[in-house]
């Protein structure tokens, strides 16, 4: 596996990248939450309810990132720059429907919103404040991912990363001034800290777009007609993988919802504990979420190119170099664990609860990192979105959310408890995922070869797809 340097190579200048930008965005989460911590339980379990909540919105724009990714990887290695900007002019289209409509709908209702997860009258005052100002973050957050996600597919993974890096330093910064009043800003609190995120998105965004054009990327558009492409069947060929993506994501946040909503009403030292264990998941996943990206757009080349064979084995290499990674992460952060809490001002109770639930998020992340390398990368990058829905949605609703809920409220079991019994789906998934990755019924090209004004004039060997994103990464 890492004997092969044209692997190496290959995941080198994908993977790291994008690693750091992961890594980077949940360092932020877990400074975010390190200040808020000082506020107290009721902050803690604010932020971390409100992150659930925008994080339904983020998942189904994530499935609609993948979507992305998978057709402009294809086309990439066809050298389609044409349909590129086709896929990239749709994806940005509906994601602003999407989230220009959640923007509405939470901002508006903030309280109502949280009420479902939450009955403490406190955390609703403070939790509707905070996801009010927060929910301005949702329409820079989503023309990000969408240009993140052009920008990787071709192999420009670096620019993405700066943006994000200046972004998290603002928003620390900024965190930092407006929660506590320092830097001559006012003491704002909760409400401090989703101001400062909204400031770095909008940030974030601009450098990305200014970036973009100005290295002049395939996706710095001059007309808006370069947007709606030329190719009128692409669209409902984007639709068909791409929906069922971003319905998988809604159906698994939803589940992942549930879950808070069971934590919440275990009570709020429960919720605050469990809200400990967010940012270090961030962390945890965040440091192996580049293998993932790695995969979905080398796999993609391989299959646009129609090297089925070669998209097999760097799947399988992937998957399998995650798995050790995430081994080693695992015990790196649950020998921290103790140290981590003890920065949170609150009861020794919840400190302890935190504690436990870290450790079973570590025992289950090497699972975790081997179905987002799978499900969420490989074969989502030969289309086969109808299967990962299906098999991640029975593993959600049929095992996952009845075992918390049974857990919790029949058998009345701690929070720690819970969370290990609802993680047993992810075993369920990883096998079943297994078993599709064996068959190689996932490993299809989607884009085939399309003659005509909508492919640009480049090079048609089988490597110059990588050579070419080698020369873009400098």
């Amino acid at each position: 596996m890492l004997t092969d340097r044209g692997f190496r190579d290959d995941v080198r200048r994908i993977a790291l990248p994008i690693t750091a930008q992961a890594m980077i965005m949940s360092l932020l989460l877990l400074v975010d939450q390190l200040m808020v911590g000082q506020l107290g339980e009721t902050a803690v379990a604010s932020v971390g309810i409100s992150a659930k909540i925008t994080a339904i919105v983020t998942v189904v724009l994530a499935g609609l990132a993948t979507g992305t990714t998978i057709f402009c990887a294809q086309y990439w290695g066809t050298h389609d720059t044409g349909r590129i900007r086709q896929i990239f002019g749709l994806s940005l289209r509906l994601g602003l429907v999407f989230a220009g409509g959640t923007t509405v709908l939470v901002a508006g209702f903030p309280t109502q919103v949280f009420a479902l997860f939450t009955t403490d009258t406190q955390v609703l005052a403070d939790g509707g404040a905070y996801l009010r100002v927060l929910a301005l973050s949702l329409v820079p957050t989503m023309a990000t991912m969408i240009y993140s996600a052009v920008l990787r597919s071709t192999g420009q993974v670096k620019l993405p990363m700066y943006a994000s890096t200046v972004a998290v330093v603002l928003n620390v910064v900024l965190d930092y001034g407006l929660i506590f009043g320092h830097l001559g800003l006012p003491q704002l609190g909760l409400v401090g800290a989703a101001i400062g995120t909204v400031i770095a998105r909008f940030v974030e965004f601009a450098l990305i777009v200014g970036g973009t054009y100005a290295t002049g990327h395939v996706a710095a558009v001059k007309r808006l007609s370069d947007l709606r492409g030329h190719d009128g069947a692409l669209p409902r060929r984007f639709l068909v993988v791409s929906l069922p993506l971003a319905a998988n994501e809604l159906l698994w946040i939803l589940g992942e919802s549930a879950y808070v909503v069971v934590y919440g009403r275990m009570g709020t030292a429960q919720m605050a504990a469990m809200s400990m264990t967010f940012p270090l998941q961030g962390l945890g996943i965040g440091l192996l979420s580049g293998l993932a990206g790695a995969a979905s757009v080398l796999v993609g080349h391989r299959l646009g190119r129609g090297d089925s064979d070669g998209a097999a084995d760097y799947a399988r290499k992937i998957i399998r170099l995650g798995v050790i990674v995430a081994v080693v992460v695992g015990a790196v952060v649950a020998a921290g664990s103790t140290f981590f809490v003890s920065l949170y001002k609150t009861s020794p109770e919840v400190q302890h609860l935190g504690r436990v639930c870290i450790l079973v998020f570590c025992g289950f992340l090497w699972v975790k990192v081997g179905n987002m390398i799978l499900a969420g990368a490989v074969l989502n990058a030969g289309g086969d979105s109808r299967f990962v829905l299906v098999m991640e949605s029975v593993a959600t609703w049929v095992v996952g959310v009845p075992t918390a809920f049974l857990a919790a409220f029949t058998f009345g079991l701690p929070i720690w408890w819970v969370y290990l019994l609802l993680s047993v789906e992810e075993f369920a998934r990883l096998l079943v995922g297994h078993r599709r990755l064996v068959s190689q019924k996932w490993a299809r090209s989607l884009v085939g070869r399309h003659p005509g004004p909508a492919t640009s004039a480049c090079p048609d060997t089988a490597s110059s797809g990588t050579r070419s994103i080698a020369k873009q990464l400098g």
